[in-house]
């Protein structure tokens, strides 16, 4: 293990995602900051989920693509994935964990609550570390780990009954929480850097809206394709992986609807330039997982107004010129900005401070209490 870490942490993944990503997602921004609050006292052993040795070859990054004062530790097993259950890697790799975490003497955070049920977690207890569990969505709703649900919950159980510090994303996971007993649990929403986005706009050609985000079940399809079919003269660019493929032939088949493919976080500022609408046409009610969403923040950030629907959380963040709708009221706003034929102006404002990454890590630390790490 690597020697004297000042904090062990436990993304959702691996590091081969947030290296190959950007450290785009909130464990990622949280570890980066992690990395630069604690230069002083130690690296931050990132310790990745345990992956099967046929994938070595496809979980390869950059070591210049690892947030600084970080060191990454990924163990990989000798079985294959269920082909047809995935899912199930979630609880069959728990068995390798201890092969990350060998001994342990630095505090402990953990966005994936499966680390409860690894073969590590008796080491964690026995050192008597102090754990921070930060929520990222509510697992026994999500989608993705429905063929998993009772080992979820009882790793929420076992989890939520240890840790020493709970803090949650949204007001879905405050509720998780409170489900199990953790009435002390900590509302810290998600945010950006603003420091990273330019809000001078490139846009040209035609008005165009964009999206940044994950292409699946959490986004309306149907309103997508209703406003892209509506609006023939308005250009809908759409960033990121599709991860449900039925997402992507309708959306392939509209010709104003430009699909990027993935885009690296460095490159997502330089992206938002040239949108002039920011767009979050996710999915309310069923679709939802309780977790909050980065991306207003950013498109914020950027100086993009945002038209999003009303999902938990979108009207109660502190930020301005977001326009929370119905989907069934999209195309009508959209069609107001595109009447003139003009650009859509750019909103910009200096956002609240607290939406800062800095600063939810500093919170995290502080109740950590690892030496030297107070703000």
């Amino acid at each position: 293990m690597t020697s004297n870490p000042a904090l062990v942490a436990f993304p959702m993944h691996g590091q081969h995602k947030l290296s190959n990503e950007g450290y785009r997602t909130r464990d990622g921004h949280l570890i980066e900051w992690f990395g630069k609050k604690l230069a002083s006292q130690g690296p931050v052993l990132v310790a990745s989920r345990p992956e099967p040795r046929v994938l070595a070859p496809l979980r390869r990054y950059s070591p210049d693509r690892v947030a600084a004062n970080t060191v990454p530790r990924t163990t990989f097993l000798w079985r294959l994935p269920s082909p047809g259950d995935r899912q199930r890697w979630w609880v069959d790799s728990l068995k390798a964990y201890h092969r990350i975490v060998p001994d342990l003497a630095a505090p402990v955070i953990t966005w994936n609550p499966f680390l409860a049920l690894s073969s590590a977690w008796p080491v964690i207890v026995s050192s008597g570390v102090p754990v921070a569990f930060d929520l990222l969505d509510d697992w026994t709703i999500h989608y993705a780990f429905e063929g998993v649900r009772a080992e979820v919950i009882r790793a929420y159980e076992v989890l939520f009954a240890h840790a020493a510090v709970v803090t949650a994303n949204a007001e879905g996971t405050v509720e998780l929480a409170r489900r199990f007993g953790r009435e002390d649990v900590v509302f810290l929403p998600n945010g950006c850097d603003p420091e990273r986005f330019d809000p001078t706009s490139t846009a040209s050609g035609p008005l165009t809206v964009g999206y940044v985000g994950k292409i699946g079940k959490r986004l309306d399809l149907d309103l997508i394709v209703d406003a892209a079919r509506r609006l023939p003269d308005v250009d809908f660019v759409f960033a990121g992986p599709v991860l449900d493929a039925e997402y992507k032939k309708p959306m392939d088949a509209a010709p104003n609807i430009r699909m990027l493919g993935d885009v690296f976080y460095e490159d997502v500022p330089g992206l938002l330039r040239s949108f002039d609408i920011g767009w979050v046409p996710h999915r309310v009610g069923q679709g939802e997982v309780g977790g909050d969403v980065i991306k207003t923040y950013e498109y914020r950030a950027a100086g993009l107004p945002v038209l999003t629907t009303p999902v938990a959380g979108a009207n109660s963040r502190g930020l301005d010129a977001v326009t929370v709708a119905e989907a069934a009221d999209h195309v009508q706003w959209l069609t107001e900005q595109a009447r003139n034929g003009a650009r859509v102006p750019r909103q910009v404002s200096t956002l609240p401070s607290e939406v800062r990454w800095e600063g939810k890590a500093d919170f995290i630390l502080n109740r950590l209490r690892p030496v030297g790490a107070r703000a």
